[in-house]
């Protein structure tokens, strides 16, 4: 018998940062509590620290039974973990788990692997284990295998890990699995879409926040399955001001209810993830994407309009048969629609995921360890793969960060998002600035040189408001004050609303049409104080404009 009648057992896994948590953790440690085990505790530990450390703090709880949680984050640092346990514990018992080994082709040697949604397999394994006897054969395959075995679902937190969930993101579930078959993920491979109780769901949310948490994240891979519950859940929501909810929802299947009810929650409490990843039909067909790109464009259109909710949007280069001409002009497409962010990632060959079997029949190279990120297909070389990595810093960098969002609407209305992206790239090459961290009044003079000339007013004046509104700062960058000066229209003088705004000279009257701002010329230079109050919550905060009088 392990451990006499109570075995010490562990689950534990390395998150990519402090402020991340673990539900995966929290499922295994209720299971193996509700079958009986009493002495199970979870340890979260993050891939920066040094391993020996983290070997140290879990052999200090002496576990007979390990279980660790591999990630495509975690991976290396996850297997560094297992050789210092296995060589400084060799009696300990050692379960892996998670969707990075859940595909492995081979058991490891001295591990026992479990794929998949693992609650019932772990707790059936410990049962073995409990009785000192060693799985069979069969079992140990069918463990390592995916999709099956689905466990009821239950909620994750208990009262231990609320003080411990306290400013750092907390994450839930309001259901499990995805009806849509996109083969470059792993959810295509789920057969079936579960849904948490609505009223466990709500009692924990609010034994978080009233805790600390001011994160909370939904995983859910289709958030607005159900409309109707969707909007039932935000309405109640709203109630906890100061805090951000993040979903990732399907935005051609918002219909004009669930619309017109976003036109009504509190500006940049909720965040929506939308995943578009390609608009070249083509591919979405071989990808197994269905997507109404109208339908989607209208509804991103209406959901930036109305200003409410921050809208996180998605895009996958290197998926089959997409060329760079085609990947450009997805780019162009989605980005005139002005969301707040726009990610380019880069298509992974995730372990399991139905796209390799694509690899051979498009000429795939790609990167054999995490994150199995692709490096050429025949259709797009790897020339302009490196090309497109560039790009992709280039754009984090001027439109992600939002530091330059006036100042890049503007030159959008006379050159194309990806010449202007390639501009900023060749400055970046130019000044030998590509492998270099950049300093925020680098990154404003290098945006200045490329298209401010000095006979242009509303280029500068754009970029000046760029700087002060979209950064807590109370002065402007040297070279701006320097322009100012040899213009004859610095002056020093701080706002009297806070005794620490510059006020600032601008060559344009400032109005705002919602979010946008209209710059009328003016004949004498206009005054403004551009405030920040302080820290805000909310993924949409904006400062506080101030005319002042000469």
């Amino acid at each position: 018998m392990l451990g006499g009648m109570n075995p010490s057992i562990g689950i534990v896994t390395l998150n990519a940062k402090f402020i991340h948590s673990s539900l995966s953790l929290r499922y295994l440690r209720n299971a193996a509590r509700r079958a009986g085990f009493e002495n199970v505790w979870i340890q979260e530990f993050i891939i920066n620290q040094p391993v020996w450390k983290i070997a140290a703090e879990i052999l200090k709880q002496k576990p007979d039974i390990l279980g660790l949680s591999v990630y495509i984050w975690n991976r290396k640092q996850s297997f560094e973990l297992l050789e210092y346990l296995r060589k400084q514990s060799p009696n300990m018992k050692i379960v892996l788990g998670g969707p990075e080994v859940s595909f492995e082709p081979e058991l490891p040697e001295g591990y026992t692997l479990i794929a998949g949604e693992g609650e019932n397999k772990w707790v059936e394994y410990l049962n073995f284990a409990a009785k000192g006897e060693s799985p069979p054969q069969k079992t140990l395959e069918y463990w390592n295998t995916y999709g099956n075995d689905l466990p009821d679902l239950h909620p994750p937190y208990i009262e231990e890990d609320y003080d411990a969930l306290k400013n750092r993101y907390a994450y839930i579930e309001a259901s499990r699995g995805c009806p849509y078959l996109c083969s470059f993920c792993l959810s295509a491979l789920d057969k079936k879409v579960r849904y948490f109780d609505d009223t466990d769901i709500r009692k924990q949310i609010q034994r978080l926040i009233e805790n600390g948490t001011h994160k909370v994240k939904f995983i859910d891979r289709t958030f607005n399955l159900q409309p109707k519950r969707m909007m039932n859940l935000m309405q109640w929501l709203t109630q906890f001001e100061g805090t951000e909810f993040h979903f990732e929802v399907v935005g051609d299947l918002l219909n004009d209810d669930m619309m017109r009810f976003i036109a009504t929650v509190p500006q940049g409490m909720f965040q929506f993830e939308i995943g578009i990843q390609t608009t070249t039909e083509e591919v979405q067909t071989t990808v197994h994407r269905k997507q109404s790109n109208t339908k989607l464009f209208n509804t991103i259109e209406t959901l930036i309009q109305q200003d409410r909710v921050h809208l996180h949007c998605d895009l996958i280069f290197g998926l089959p048969g997409e060329t760079l001409d085609e990947l450009m002009e997805s780019f162009t497409e989605v980005l005139k629609l002005k969301p707040h962010e726009l990610q380019l990632g880069f298509l992974k060959f995730l372990p399991g995921a139905p796209i390799r079997n694509k690899i051979e029949s498009h000429e795939y190279r790609y990167l054999s360890f995490p994150p199995y990120e692709f490096l050429s297909h025949k259709d797009l070389s790897a020339d302009e793969v490196r090309f497109l990595k560039q790009f992709n810093e280039t754009f984090d960098l001027f439109y992600n960060s939002k530091r330059f969002q006036f100042s890049l609407d503007h030159l959008f209305q006379s050159l194309s998002p990806v010449e202007v992206f390639k501009q900023l790239m060749a400055a970046l090459e130019k000044e030998n600035k590509v492998l270099n961290a950049l300093s925020l009044d680098i990154q404003y003079r290098i945006f200045a040189d490329t298209f401010c000339p000095d006979d242009d007013p509303l280029a500068w004046d754009l970029l000046q408001l760029d700087y002060l509104y979209h950064q807590r700062s109370y002065r402007l960058p040297g070279f701006m004050v320097e322009r100012l000066t040899s213009n004859g229209s610095a002056r020093t003088k701080t706002w009297d609303g806070d005794r620490k705004t510059m006020v600032v000279p601008f060559r344009h009257t400032l109005e705002w049409q919602g979010p946008e701002p209209k710059l009328i010329p003016s004949p004498n230079p206009v005054y403004y104080a551009v405030a920040h109050g302080d820290a805000a919550s909310g993924y949409i905060a904006r400062p506080r404009i101030e005319r002042v009088e000469a």
